[in-house]
């Protein structure tokens, strides 16, 4: 079997060589430079990976990766697109072959999307941009997805010892993502991830109204219909209203997302912050309930970390404190400091919430 790496790349000169080293197990490298001024090409050569030069006039990620795809030699049977921001983590090219069974088109593997303050991993979920070398193809100008071509039977394993690593460059501008989404949506206006993803962006740019709009239309759309991602967008449309000061019409917005889907964590957990923030201390201790009662936690992009691990007992034992619960709220914290021992805001809390034990 051989294994070929690809990925785009822009000035990634910083990223260069950790990415090359990452997957230097693989039988080819192959990166598609857009433009570089920096060091990126010299510094991917220095570790023998093969570069190419190209062009994409005017701007998609779609059609850069597509042209990157092109490039892989036909004899390799499995491609990983791995971004320069991006790591492959020890034993994955073992833990690879053992998963890649006869007949397999695409993997799902272990990603690590974003680290909290500590350096744990924060958003976790498991990603799919490992797939056969024939049959498949990028589309979408932003916020692009590799999808199996007409006449492709997809057959998918997961393996969870293949993990990526995504350490983001902070200092890159996401500029361009709100025009190539809107270009997305005029494109293909029935897809239901791009009008998810553009109205997310337009809250990042704290377009809320148009946010807002945007998220509905999403909702509004036939193919919607995956319940955590419906749920995210009507929490989206909470935070745009609390944003603009509309707490009643936030409140709404954060239970239709509990609503849309109680079993996740994560909707429970948004509701229970803005509880939180609004002093409504029942309704935090309500949803901090729900929280812990779900168990079965999400292996997609909607996952929050914190909703699974130290948040539910934190915000929990602020909103029990002061609804009057005071023994719950001590049992809480004290849970949330299991997690995080080490947290200094926690410490500050117990100084209160134990106070009276």
């Amino acid at each position: 079997m051989k294994i070929a790496v690809y990925t785009i790349a822009l000035n990634e000169e910083k990223f260069a060589s950790r990415w090359a080293q990452s997957c230097a197990d693989a039988d080819y490298r192959i990166v598609a430079d857009t433009g570089s001024l920096d060091s990126t090409v010299p510094a991917l050569r220095a570790e023998g990976v093969t570069v190419h030069s190209i062009g994409i006039r005017p701007w998609r990620f779609d059609h850069a990766r597509n042209a990157n795809l092109a490039l892989v030699p036909i004899d390799a049977e499995v491609c990983i697109s791995l971004d320069m921001d991006e790591i492959l983590m020890p034993g994955w090219r073992a833990a690879l072959e053992q998963a890649w069974t006869p007949g397999t088109t695409r993997l799902r593997y272990t990603y690590v999307w974003n680290w909290d303050a500590e350096g744990r991993p924060k958003v976790q979920f498991f990603g799919d941009k490992i797939h056969h070398r024939h049959g498949y193809f990028w589309k979408h100008p932003a916020h692009e997805v590799i999808l199996p071509q007409r006449g492709t039977t997809e057959r998918v394993v997961w393996a969870e010892d293949v993990r990526i690593h995504h350490h983001a460059d902070d200092g890159k501008s996401r500029g361009q993502y709100l025009d190539l989404l809107a270009l997305a949506t005029a494109e293909d206006p029935d897809d239901d991830r791009s009008a998810h993803y553009f109205g997310r962006e337009l809250m990042f740019h704290k377009k809320y109204e148009e946010a807002i709009v945007e998220l509905r239309r999403h909702l509004s759309l036939p193919r919607a219909t995956w319940k955590a991602e419906r749920a995210a967008s009507l929490r989206f449309i909470g935070r745009c209203h609390k944003e603009m000061g509309r707490f009643d019409e936030a409140r709404g917005a954060l239970l239709q997302a509990c609503a849309e889907a109680p079993d996740a964590r994560e909707p429970w957990f948004e509701f229970a912050k803005f509880c939180m923030e609004t002093r409504d201390w029942a309704g935090g201790v309500w949803a901090a309930h729900r929280m812990l009662a779900l168990t079965t936690m999400p292996r997609d992009h909607t996952r929050d970390v914190a909703a699974w691990g130290v948040g539910p007992y934190d915000v929990g034992s602020v909103c029990a404190y002061y609804n009057g619960q005071r023994e719950l709220a001590r049992e809480w914290l004290r849970r949330a400091l299991e997690y995080e021992p080490d947290n200094a805001r926690l410490a500050k809390n117990g100084e209160w919430i134990f106070a009276e034990g």
